[in-house]
Order: structure tokens, then sequence, then C-alpha cells
């Protein structure tokens, strides 16, 4: 499995074993709030589940190590220093795609029926070996029908044992034709998506960097295939010399459909896995993408996992982050 799961009751808190082996250990939490669920390590805050934006379901605050914002605060809260006011769809971490069945669920076109991706229920939430899954049950609505249902597992955790071990976030959908034949998009809007915090952004020159498996940097990393993309640089928007750095990387599972997807990543902090874009958007090469149609019924899986880290962190440490993940058994 990409992460332990299994036991604890659902709940307003769950909390992992406090037995005396494990009180060296950073604890982990899930408690209940009006918006959905807040994930804490040692009572702090690492991110919050929110069941709807009024458009989907996304995470955030999604906080570092450090304690530092990691994803754009805006437009889910008020505009931070740095941070730029544009594409109101990028809202911290969440999953949509431009096409499906002809209905635009990434940003809404001017004449398109309102879509919007409807939690109907946590199907579980819960803590075991120190690891917090939220499960949830969505409908993807456009214009008052379903198009499509998914059901989505959100893991968090760390991967060490200190307070201050990079964090992950593993996150697996899958995706349902339930109401009939369902066609995703050749198109470049897709499809998980992370909207990083404005120092880390490439165009705010600050120092912030792309990189991925292949040695793409900034630019040229967009529209390329690569098994995981960093986005690493500084946390706060200063030009101190002992600001804070760190990054987030989004990796791709070998057993997710199509796991060397193309990356929708941009200089101006846009970071997106995008199993279905292909040579209609993005350069031409190989693996060759493009649109995918499911049976009725039929279910399509995507495996991720984010990880934040404090730090500059080379590029063989991500490999190696890398390789756990792929070595792990997805379900």
């Amino acid at each position: 499995m990409m992460a332990s799961i299994g036991k604890v009751a659902v709940g307003d808190v769950a909390t992992g074993d406090n037995s005396a082996d494990s009180t060296s250990t950073p604890a982990i939490s899930i408690e209940s709030t009006p918006t959905g669920k807040r994930v804490s390590i040692d009572d702090q805050l690492f991110a919050e589940y929110l069941t709807d934006t009024g458009r989907q379901p996304a995470v955030w605050p999604i906080h570092g190590p450090s304690g530092q914002a990691m994803t754009r605060s805006w437009p889910l809260g008020p505009q931070q220093p740095s941070e730029e006011v544009d594409h109101p769809h990028h809202e911290s971490l969440w999953f949509s795609h431009g096409g499906v069945n002809g209905h635009d669920f990434w940003a809404v076109a001017k004449g398109e029926p309102k879509t919007h991706i409807v939690h109907k229920k946590f199907v579980r939430s819960e803590v075991l070996d120190n690891a917090a899954t939220i499960e949830t049950a969505n409908d993807w609505n456009a214009g008052g029908e379903t198009i499509i249902t998914d059901t989505r597992r959100l893991t968090f955790g760390l991967l060490g044992d200190a307070a201050d071990s990079p964090r992950y976030i593993d996150f697996q959908i899958k995706l349902n034709a339930s109401e009939g034949p369902a066609t995703f998009a050749d198109t470049k809007e897709g499809s998980f998506g992370i909207r990083v915090s404005g120092p880390l952004t490439v165009d705010n020159k600050l120092g912030g960097k792309i990189r991925n498996s292949r040695g793409e940097t900034d630019g040229k990393a967009w529209g390329r295939p690569a098994e995981w993309v960093d986005y690493g640089g500084p946390l706060t928007a200063t030009s101190e010399a002992d600001q804070p750095t760190g990054g987030v990387v989004i990796m791709c599972h070998p057993e997710s459909f199509r796991p060397v997807p193309r990356w929708h990543v941009r200089t101006y902090g846009l970071f997106a896995a995008n199993p279905f874009g292909g040579d209609k958007d993005f350069p031409k090469g190989e693996p060759a993408q493009g649109a995918v149609t499911l049976d009725e019924d039929e279910t399509l899986t995507l495996n991720y996992r984010v990880v934040f880290y404090d730090g500059d962190v080379a590029a063989d440490k991500i490999q190696k982050w890398f390789d756990a993940f792929a070595n792990a058994e997805a379900n």
C-alpha cells in the first residue's frame, strides 16, 4: 500500500498510537471542522481538507515542516505578499480536468453550464501507523446533472520520525464512469494541481526553480514527461541571505494510469500532473498521451505523492524519495 491505513473510528478527532514506545514520534491527528477535516502534527496545523470551495473540494492551507505556507492563499484566503491574483480556479491543491464529456471542470468557460465537483460524504477518516487518511465520495455535476463520480483517498504523514521531517500527502483518485461512457479530453488544462506559494515561483525572481526527473528546468519542463517534478526555492518574500527555503515535489506512482504524465508546470506557480494532455497542447513527443474514454461503470485510478520539505534538497535525494514511493504497493 502507499500508506498504512486500516483501523480507528471515524469521528471528530482521531489520533495515532500514544503508547510509550511512540512518545518521541510526532503525533498526527484529524479533527472535524465546519468546512471539512483538519490534519495536525503535534497539534500544529499541517493541512485542511475543504469539502467545498464553491467549485470543488481542495486542500488549503498546507504548511511545511517549519510552518511556512507551501501553497497560494488567494482565492481561498487573503492575498499574501508576492502572490498574484490570477487564475481563480487554482485552489491550493485540487483535482479537476478541462474536458469531461465536453464540460470544463478546470476553468468554466463563458456560456458553459455551471460545473461543480460536489462532496457527497466522508467514507472514512482515521489514523493508523501515525498517518492520517481521509476518504471521500464525490459527484462531478454539470448543469445540475452528474457526469461522473469519484472516490479519493488522501493520506497525510511524515517521511521521517522528527517533527521537521519532510511531510507528504498521498492522493489517490478513482474516476468512475457511473452515468455512462466518459471521455477525458486531450487538453493541457488538468489535472492533479497545486498552486505554489508566491515566493517559490520562478517569475518572482527570488530564487524559485523548477526541475524534473529528466533534468529539465524552469520553462523547459513545461509539457514534458517526467516521473517527478520539484518546485523549490524561498518560502518568504524577502531577499535576506538567511531566509527559509524549501519546496514541493509531486511524484506519480508506477502503478498509476499513465505513470509518466506530462506536466502543466508554469513559472508563475501552477504545478499539475496531467495524464490526458497530449500533442494538441503540449510539445510533441513520447510518451504519447491524449483523450481517454471509459465505458459505463469503468474506473480509472491515479496515484500521486506530494512531498513538502524545508531546506535545499539535491535531486538524488528526491530520487530516493521517489524510489521508496515507487517500490511501495499501490492499492
